[in-house]
């Protein structure tokens, strides 16, 4: 019985809920919204809680976990249109809750691609680039990664950001390091953050998987979040079209 079926086969979504949430703040949600938290909880709650120890001890991640994510069609809720499923914060706001509930790793990594990476394409990509990664990015058939962080600098986009990008024609060569980026180990689409070298100005590029001179090394012996993959990014002269630079010129919120 696949995962729709058995939340169907719950008492109701209000009785769900029942000694969990002392302060009802689910009442703030809709039938249909507390129906896709329902399956969310019972996802991780039935496949997840299982089995997840055991990949904490081994610091590995439970690839099997993702098609079943992929069933419930979540990824990408917070935003309308190009394959996504459309909703609220409120209720994306809860997906997260619900996961990082059972395995807060879990919930690091769909945050990382269906917050990060799929906002950093919604919000800052061109029409054409929106509809080229979204839809298989809300499918879970292409896993994002989102490389902002660097080794000497911290999360800092603004001030300090060190790695660079030099235009070549119609390419750009990335060089510098980034550190802490989850999924990046596995993941098939890479937000990296640059700043050109020619406008002091931070752009944001997508490389993928198997780019010439992008290397991503896991990060071993972490005590937290053990089945996230975070990765230590090198670019080397990394080789991405301007096709692949994100076009439109505000990302206010990124």
């Amino acid at each position: 019985m696949d995962v729709a079926r058995k939340a169907a086969s719950l008492a109701g979504a209000q009785a769900s809920y029942d000694g969990r949430d002392f302060y009802r703040i689910a009442d703030v949600l809709e039938p249909h919204e507390r129906a896709i938290v329902d399956r969310v909880r019972l996802l991780m709650e039935s496949e997840v809680a299982p089995i997840i120890n055991d990949y904490w001890a081994k610091a590995k991640f439970p690839f099997e976990v993702v098609p079943k994510l992929s069933e419930l069609g979540i990824a990408g809720t917070a935003f309308e249109g190009f394959g996504c499923p459309g909703g609220t914060d409120v209720l994306n706001g809860f997906i997260s809750m619900e996961m990082a509930r059972v395995d807060p790793s879990i919930a690091t990594f769909f945050g990382v691609h269906s917050g990060l990476a799929m906002g950093s394409v919604y919000l800052c990509g061109s029409d054409e680039q929106r509809h080229r990664w979204l839809p298989a990015m809300a499918r879970l058939d292409k896993i994002g990664a989102f490389g902002l962080t660097e080794p000497e600098v911290g999360s800092g986009a603004a001030g300090g950001l060190t790695t660079t990008a030099r235009r070549e024609g119609d390419h750009w060569l990335l060089n510098g390091q980034k550190k802490w980026i989850g999924n990046a180990t596995f993941a098939d689409l890479i937000v990296i953050w640059a700043r050109d070298e020619a406008t002091n100005q931070v752009k944001g590029f997508v490389v993928e998987k198997g780019a010439p001179g992008f290397k991503a090394e896991k990060i071993e012996n972490k005590i937290a979040l053990r089945v996230v993959q975070n990765a230590l990014i090198t670019l080397t002269d990394c080789r991405v079209a301007e096709a692949d630079r994100f076009l439109r010129p505000k990302c206010a919120r990124i």
